[in-house]
């Protein structure tokens, strides 16, 4: 397998996506239009409540949602693949997750949305700490949120890491049931997290840029991203 390199990964990606920039820019927008709607229309339907009913149906929509989205990222990984591999797209295609076994894609949505949980309620608890320390120079388990959250935060990192290329698996064999999509991805992740963290590294300034822009930068960031996390697959997958 040849090894990733990050520079020659980044003009591959600039170098495909000449000519695209306002169509993918159009696509990055109605993703993200998308996903706010879906996300103002779960806390209309279902705003969080002290009671059980109300945090049943608060986490219900959530959940749905967050299925809903990411099946759509499914659609949107498998645009960039057909870029990296120079195949011809459409911007029906973000909508392609919900036709090609979007099962395995559903599961993994939970599993992100528990990683995601677990790390904002340790957070939370942390700025707890950290506000009692401040305020009231009560240091208590200030210590011990600290380590836990720390920790946290490398175990999130890691994980988010080794998983980063399943929906590129999935893009790339729809077919595969969930268990072997994440295994595939994990499998394709080893030896290569480093190098991965350093390719993200990489892009910070253009991600600062976006938001200088207010936001504007990123309908254009995100698809250089994408692309060349594509030919990143590609280069560990050997396609």
């Amino acid at each position: 397998m040849e090894k990733p390199d990050t520079k020659e990964l980044k003009w591959y990606a600039r170098s495909v996506l000449n000519g695209k920039h306002a169509s993918l820019a159009g696509i990055t927008l109605l993703l993200t239009a998308l996903n706010l709607l879906l996300g103002f229309l779960s806390l209309e339907a279902a705003p969080y409540s002290s009671t059980i009913l109300g945090i049943l149906l608060y986490f219900g929509c959530s959940i749905l949602v967050n299925m809903i989205c990411y099946i759509l990222l499914a659609g949107l990984y498998g645009i960039y693949l057909d870029i990296c591999n120079n195949r011809s797209y459409r911007w029906t295609d973000l909508f392609s997750g919900f036709t090609r076994h979007p099962e395995p894609v559903a599961i993994y949505s939970l599993v992100q949305y528990a990683l995601a949980y677990i790390c904002t309620q340790i957070g939370v608890w942390w700025l707890s700490e950290a506000l009692n320390l401040l305020f009231y120079g009560d240091i208590g388990s200030f210590l011990p949120a600290t380590i836990v959250a720390v920790v946290a935060v490398i175990l999130y990192v890691f994980l988010k890491i080794s998983l980063s290329m399943v929906l590129f698996v999935h893009a790339d064999n729809p077919d595969l049931s969930f268990r072997d999509m994440l295994k595939e991805g994990w499998q394709l992740m080893n030896g290569y997290r480093l190098r991965f963290f350093y390719l993200g590294l990489s892009f910070i300034g253009l991600i600062l840029l976006g938001f200088l822009s207010f936001g504007i930068g990123f309908l254009f960031v995100e698809p250089y991203i994408y692309t060349t996390e594509g030919y990143f697959y590609k280069k560990l997958s050997g396609h």
